[in-house]
């Protein structure tokens, strides 16, 4: 490894080479301080402690079964690796354990039947119980995809 150079020296030894560097009148252990230093030193592209303007979140909200296959697969697979890949402020999800399931009113009770059996129905309404106690989406999500 080559040993390391002050920009200064490197400047008077390199003439044509001092274009390239950034002219501002800080040093540059104060590069990345602010916004402002860094823009003047044209040195914001290696400032990862500044604040970069976001976007909203993308907003996913997923209606499920407890017992599909197929969204039990997407979650495991995909959506939780995405959540715990992605910064919080990207991906807001919000989950609903309903799916392809129906309901009707008999005689004042609520009667539900879900795609895959009376486990899915339990399944689900445990998976709202949670949802509903716990509250915080980091608190469930991994009990869920457990």
């Amino acid at each position: 490894m080559a040993p390391a150079v002050p920009l200064a020296l490197l400047a008077l030894l390199a003439p044509g080479l001092a274009l390239a560097l950034p002219t501002c009148d800080y040093p540059a252990h104060l590069w990345c301080s602010s916004r402002e230093i860094a823009i003047a030193c044209q040195a914001e592209h290696r400032c990862a402690n500044l604040s970069r303007p976001t976007a909203a979140p993308v907003e996913l909200s997923l209606y499920y079964e407890s017992l599909c296959p197929a969204c039990r697969g997407f979650v495991v697979r995909q959506l939780f690796s995405a959540w715990l890949l992605l910064p919080p402020e990207a991906l807001n999800i919000t989950l609903v354990p309903y799916g392809n399931a129906q309901e009707r009113n008999v005689s004042g009770q609520w009667q539900f039947q879900c795609q895959h059996g009376p486990e899915e129905c339990l399944g689900n309404a445990l998976q709202a119980c949670l949802m509903h106690e716990a509250q915080s989406f980091d608190t469930y999500f991994p009990v869920i995809f457990c």
